[in-house]
Protein backbone atom coordinates (compact mmCIF):
# COMPACT_ATOMS: atom_id res chain seq x y z
CA UNK A 1 0.00 0.00 0.00
CA UNK A 2 1.13 3.49 -0.73
CA UNK A 3 1.34 6.41 1.42
CA UNK A 4 -1.07 8.56 -0.19
CA UNK A 5 -3.65 5.69 0.24
CA UNK A 6 -2.69 5.28 3.91
CA UNK A 7 -3.56 8.76 4.26
CA UNK A 8 -7.18 8.22 2.81
CA UNK A 9 -8.13 5.19 4.49
CA UNK A 10 -7.05 7.17 7.75
CA UNK A 11 -9.67 10.50 6.94
CA UNK A 12 -12.15 7.56 6.50
CA UNK A 13 -11.71 6.11 9.59
CA UNK A 14 -11.87 9.60 11.58
CA UNK A 15 -14.68 10.56 9.70
CA UNK A 16 -16.86 7.50 10.65
CA UNK A 17 -15.60 7.82 14.40
CA UNK A 18 -16.96 11.58 14.51
CA UNK A 19 -20.41 10.57 13.12
CA UNK A 20 -20.36 7.81 15.83
CA UNK A 21 -19.08 10.49 18.54
CA UNK A 22 -22.71 12.61 16.92
CA UNK A 23 -25.06 9.81 17.40
CA UNK A 24 -24.09 9.03 20.95
CA UNK A 25 -24.17 12.90 22.33
CA UNK A 26 -27.78 12.82 20.82
CA UNK A 27 -28.78 9.96 23.22
CA UNK A 28 -27.86 11.17 25.84
CA UNK A 29 -29.42 14.48 25.29
CA UNK A 30 -32.08 12.75 24.80
CA UNK A 31 -32.26 10.94 27.59
CA UNK A 32 -31.66 13.74 30.24
CA UNK A 33 -34.30 16.24 28.49
CA UNK A 34 -36.94 12.77 29.02
CA UNK A 35 -35.10 12.39 32.60
CA UNK A 36 -36.09 16.24 33.41
CA UNK A 37 -39.82 16.24 31.74
CA UNK A 38 -40.32 13.39 33.76
CA UNK A 39 -39.15 14.86 37.19
CA UNK A 40 -41.51 17.81 36.55
CA UNK A 41 -44.73 15.59 35.99
CA UNK A 42 -43.57 13.96 38.90
CA UNK A 43 -43.15 16.59 41.09
CA UNK A 44 -45.13 20.09 39.53
CA UNK A 45 -45.02 23.39 40.38
CA UNK A 46 -48.05 24.79 42.24
CA UNK A 47 -48.89 27.99 40.09
CA UNK A 48 -48.66 31.49 42.44
CA UNK A 49 -52.53 32.60 42.63
CA UNK A 50 -53.17 36.49 41.92
CA UNK A 51 -53.04 39.23 43.91
CA UNK A 52 -54.09 42.81 44.44
CA UNK A 53 -51.29 44.84 45.41
CA UNK A 54 -51.63 46.05 49.10
CA UNK A 55 -52.98 49.22 49.69
CA UNK A 56 -52.24 51.58 52.52
CA UNK A 57 -55.16 51.85 55.14
CA UNK A 58 -55.41 55.57 54.82
CA UNK A 59 -55.38 55.86 51.54
CA UNK A 60 -58.84 54.87 50.93
CA UNK A 61 -60.25 57.36 53.21
CA UNK A 62 -58.25 59.95 50.80
CA UNK A 63 -60.17 58.59 47.84
CA UNK A 64 -63.69 58.32 49.57
CA UNK A 65 -63.01 62.11 51.25
CA UNK A 66 -62.90 64.05 47.92
CA UNK A 67 -65.78 66.36 46.21
CA UNK A 68 -67.58 64.37 44.36
CA UNK A 69 -67.91 65.58 40.54
CA UNK A 70 -71.01 68.01 40.16
CA UNK A 71 -74.03 66.68 38.60
CA UNK A 72 -74.56 67.66 35.05
CA UNK A 73 -77.30 70.04 34.42
CA UNK A 74 -80.35 69.28 32.15
CA UNK A 75 -79.35 70.13 29.12
CA UNK A 76 -81.83 72.38 26.89
CA UNK A 77 -83.52 73.56 30.08
CA UNK A 78 -83.06 77.30 28.78
CA UNK A 79 -84.34 76.44 25.09
CA UNK A 80 -87.01 74.82 26.96
CA UNK A 81 -88.31 77.94 28.12
CA UNK A 82 -87.10 80.42 25.37
CA UNK A 83 -87.89 80.44 21.55
CA UNK A 84 -85.51 82.13 19.28
CA UNK A 85 -88.13 84.15 17.21
CA UNK A 86 -85.48 86.58 15.25
CA UNK A 87 -83.07 88.40 14.99
CA UNK A 88 -82.61 91.77 13.54
CA UNK A 89 -79.76 94.27 12.84
CA UNK A 90 -80.08 97.65 14.68
CA UNK A 91 -78.85 100.53 12.42
CA UNK A 92 -77.19 103.39 12.61
CA UNK A 93 -77.21 106.85 11.14
CA UNK A 94 -75.75 105.98 7.55
CA UNK A 95 -71.96 106.83 6.79
CA UNK A 96 -71.29 105.82 10.37
CA UNK A 97 -68.70 102.73 10.54
CA UNK A 98 -69.89 101.50 14.00
CA UNK A 99 -69.38 97.60 14.26
CA UNK A 100 -72.85 95.52 13.43
CA UNK A 101 -75.11 95.35 16.44
CA UNK A 102 -77.58 92.83 16.72
CA UNK A 103 -80.56 92.23 19.18
CA UNK A 104 -83.07 88.66 19.91
CA UNK A 105 -85.96 88.47 19.50
CA UNK A 106 -86.86 86.26 22.42
CA UNK A 107 -90.53 84.61 23.07
CA UNK A 108 -90.74 83.48 26.78
CA UNK A 109 -93.31 79.95 26.20
CA UNK A 110 -94.14 80.14 29.66
CA UNK A 111 -95.88 83.93 29.89
CA UNK A 112 -95.87 84.28 26.63
CA UNK A 113 -94.20 87.39 26.53
CA UNK A 114 -91.99 88.74 23.93
CA UNK A 115 -88.49 90.46 24.54
CA UNK A 116 -85.94 92.37 22.28
CA UNK A 117 -82.46 92.46 23.99
CA UNK A 118 -79.19 93.18 22.89
CA UNK A 119 -75.80 91.75 24.11
CA UNK A 120 -75.65 92.15 27.23
CA UNK A 121 -78.71 92.72 28.28
CA UNK A 122 -80.96 90.90 30.86
CA UNK A 123 -84.28 88.79 29.89
CA UNK A 124 -85.58 88.10 33.44
CA UNK A 125 -83.16 86.52 35.16
CA UNK A 126 -81.46 85.02 31.84
CA UNK A 127 -78.88 87.39 30.28
CA UNK A 128 -78.03 87.29 26.58
CA UNK A 129 -74.10 86.43 26.34
CA UNK A 130 -74.12 87.49 22.80
CA UNK A 131 -76.19 87.43 19.28
CA UNK A 132 -75.63 86.17 15.67
CA UNK A 133 -77.60 86.34 12.61
CA UNK A 134 -78.83 82.58 13.55
CA UNK A 135 -78.26 81.97 17.00
CA UNK A 136 -78.22 83.35 20.73
CA UNK A 137 -76.04 82.10 23.42
CA UNK A 138 -78.07 82.91 26.85
CA UNK A 139 -77.06 82.59 30.32
CA UNK A 140 -78.34 81.96 33.46
CA UNK A 141 -75.77 82.26 35.66
CA UNK A 142 -74.34 79.03 36.08
CA UNK A 143 -74.06 77.49 32.60
CA UNK A 144 -74.38 78.97 28.97
CA UNK A 145 -77.23 77.54 26.17
CA UNK A 146 -77.18 78.03 22.53
CA UNK A 147 -80.60 78.91 20.99
CA UNK A 148 -81.22 78.18 16.99
CA UNK A 149 -83.67 80.43 15.07
CA UNK A 150 -87.07 78.43 15.13
CA UNK A 151 -88.63 77.53 12.33
CA UNK A 152 -91.74 79.42 11.27
CA UNK A 153 -94.99 79.15 9.48
CA UNK A 154 -94.14 79.86 5.75
CA UNK A 155 -92.97 76.80 3.66
CA UNK A 156 -89.31 75.89 2.98
CA UNK A 157 -88.22 78.95 4.79
CA UNK A 158 -85.44 76.79 6.06
CA UNK A 159 -82.78 74.98 3.51
CA UNK A 160 -84.24 71.06 3.79
CA UNK A 161 -87.00 72.02 5.67
CA UNK A 162 -90.21 70.04 5.28
CA UNK A 163 -93.36 71.97 3.82
CA UNK A 164 -95.93 73.33 5.96
CA UNK A 165 -95.66 75.15 9.01
CA UNK A 166 -92.89 73.87 11.79
CA UNK A 167 -94.65 71.78 14.70
CA UNK A 168 -93.80 74.22 17.26
CA UNK A 169 -94.98 77.19 14.80
CA UNK A 170 -97.27 79.85 16.18
CA UNK A 171 -100.90 79.93 15.13
CA UNK A 172 -101.91 82.10 11.97
CA UNK A 173 -103.97 84.74 12.25
CA UNK A 174 -104.13 86.11 8.74
CA UNK A 175 -102.34 85.60 5.40
CA UNK A 176 -101.67 87.45 2.51
CA UNK A 177 -99.56 87.75 -0.42
CA UNK A 178 -96.12 88.54 2.02
CA UNK A 179 -96.73 86.03 4.85
CA UNK A 180 -98.72 85.74 7.90
CA UNK A 181 -99.69 87.36 10.51
CA UNK A 182 -99.10 85.52 13.88
CA UNK A 183 -99.31 87.69 16.83
CA UNK A 184 -100.78 90.85 17.27
CA UNK A 185 -98.42 92.97 16.12
CA UNK A 186 -96.05 90.33 14.74
CA UNK A 187 -95.71 89.57 11.26
CA UNK A 188 -93.66 86.45 9.31
CA UNK A 189 -92.91 87.99 5.84
CA UNK A 190 -91.24 86.16 2.79
CA UNK A 191 -88.47 87.88 1.19
CA UNK A 192 -88.63 87.19 -2.53
CA UNK A 193 -92.49 88.18 -1.82
CA UNK A 194 -91.25 91.36 -0.41
CA UNK A 195 -88.70 91.92 -3.34
CA UNK A 196 -91.07 91.27 -5.95
CA UNK A 197 -93.20 93.98 -4.74
CA UNK A 198 -90.28 96.17 -4.44
CA UNK A 199 -89.81 95.02 -8.35
CA UNK A 200 -93.06 96.24 -9.11
CA UNK A 201 -92.39 99.81 -7.65
CA UNK A 202 -89.14 100.14 -9.30
CA UNK A 203 -90.64 98.93 -12.73
CA UNK A 204 -93.68 101.68 -11.91
CA UNK A 205 -92.56 105.34 -11.05
CA UNK A 206 -95.94 106.40 -10.54
CA UNK A 207 -96.62 103.46 -7.63
CA UNK A 208 -93.49 104.29 -6.43
CA UNK A 209 -93.93 107.99 -6.24
CA UNK A 210 -97.22 107.37 -4.09
CA UNK A 211 -95.68 104.68 -1.84
CA UNK A 212 -92.96 107.45 -0.48
CA UNK A 213 -95.49 110.56 -0.59
CA UNK A 214 -97.57 108.25 1.86
CA UNK A 215 -95.29 109.15 4.39
CA UNK A 216 -95.91 112.80 5.56
CA UNK A 217 -92.88 114.46 7.92
CA UNK A 218 -93.84 115.06 10.95
CA UNK A 219 -92.29 117.86 12.97
CA UNK A 220 -91.52 118.28 16.03
CA UNK A 221 -91.71 122.01 18.11
CA UNK A 222 -88.81 123.09 16.91
CA UNK A 223 -89.44 122.10 13.86
CA UNK A 224 -87.45 119.11 13.12
CA UNK A 225 -88.18 115.78 11.39
CA UNK A 226 -89.18 113.40 14.27
CA UNK A 227 -91.18 110.76 12.22
CA UNK A 228 -93.35 110.19 9.13
CA UNK A 229 -96.64 110.10 9.52
CA UNK A 230 -98.64 107.01 7.60
CA UNK A 231 -101.34 108.86 4.90
CA UNK A 232 -103.37 105.83 2.64
CA UNK A 233 -104.79 108.42 0.90
CA UNK A 234 -102.50 108.92 -1.35
CA UNK A 235 -101.71 105.62 -2.43
CA UNK A 236 -100.84 102.12 -1.96
CA UNK A 237 -103.26 101.59 0.92
CA UNK A 238 -103.48 98.07 0.08
CA UNK A 239 -99.60 97.38 0.48
CA UNK A 240 -99.47 99.55 3.74
CA UNK A 241 -102.41 97.38 4.89
CA UNK A 242 -100.96 94.04 4.24
CA UNK A 243 -98.10 94.86 6.69
CA UNK A 244 -99.99 96.31 9.54
CA UNK A 245 -99.99 99.82 9.05
CA UNK A 246 -102.96 102.14 9.66
CA UNK A 247 -103.85 105.57 8.60
CA UNK A 248 -102.38 108.06 11.00
CA UNK A 249 -99.65 105.65 12.24
CA UNK A 250 -96.10 107.90 12.90
CA UNK A 251 -93.13 105.72 12.55
CA UNK A 252 -90.32 106.89 14.60
CA UNK A 253 -87.54 104.10 14.58
CA UNK A 254 -86.81 101.31 12.28
CA UNK A 255 -84.51 98.67 13.79
CA UNK A 256 -83.57 101.51 16.18
CA UNK A 257 -82.55 103.83 14.01
CA UNK A 258 -84.36 107.04 14.06
CA UNK A 259 -86.32 108.43 10.75
CA UNK A 260 -85.53 111.80 10.43
CA UNK A 261 -84.55 112.03 6.74
CA UNK A 262 -85.66 110.39 3.56
CA UNK A 263 -82.48 109.56 3.26
CA UNK A 264 -82.61 107.06 6.23
CA UNK A 265 -85.48 105.72 4.90
CA UNK A 266 -83.42 104.84 1.69
CA UNK A 267 -80.78 103.51 3.21
CA UNK A 268 -83.09 100.90 5.22
CA UNK A 269 -84.58 99.67 1.97
CA UNK A 270 -80.94 99.52 0.49
CA UNK A 271 -79.63 97.19 3.83
CA UNK A 272 -83.21 94.91 2.81
CA UNK A 273 -82.43 94.89 -0.33
CA UNK A 274 -78.97 93.56 0.26
CA UNK A 275 -80.24 90.56 2.64
CA UNK A 276 -79.01 92.19 5.44
CA UNK A 277 -82.07 92.24 7.47
CA UNK A 278 -83.15 89.41 9.04
CA UNK A 279 -85.71 90.88 10.76
CA UNK A 280 -87.45 94.48 10.96
CA UNK A 281 -88.71 96.32 13.98
CA UNK A 282 -90.70 99.38 13.63
CA UNK A 283 -91.61 101.88 16.59
CA UNK A 284 -94.24 103.82 15.58
CA UNK A 285 -96.84 105.83 17.77
CA UNK A 286 -100.38 104.92 17.22
CA UNK A 287 -103.60 107.27 18.65
CA UNK A 288 -100.55 108.49 20.72
CA UNK A 289 -99.19 105.42 22.49
CA UNK A 290 -95.60 103.72 21.46
CA UNK A 291 -96.40 100.51 20.01
CA UNK A 292 -93.82 98.26 18.36
CA UNK A 293 -94.29 96.03 15.05
CA UNK A 294 -92.13 93.06 14.33
CA UNK A 295 -91.67 91.96 11.24
CA UNK A 296 -89.62 88.25 10.56
CA UNK A 297 -88.63 87.78 7.18
CA UNK A 298 -87.89 84.01 5.97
Amino acid sequence: MSRMQGMRWMALALAVLAGLLVVQLAVRLRSLGAAKTAAVRENPVAPVPFQWPAIAPGLWKVFRAATPPPAVPAAGSLASRYRLAGVFLILTDPGESNPENRCAILDDVQTQQQYLAAEGEQVDRVRVVSVASDHVVLSDGAREETLYLAAGTLDGAAPGAAAGPAPDAPPILEANRFGNRVGETRWEFNRDAILEYYQEMMDNPERLASLFLAMEADRDGAGKVAGYRLNTDVGERDFYTQVGLQHGDVVRKVNSMRMTSQRRAEYFIGEFVQGRLGAVVLDIERNGQPTKLVYLIK
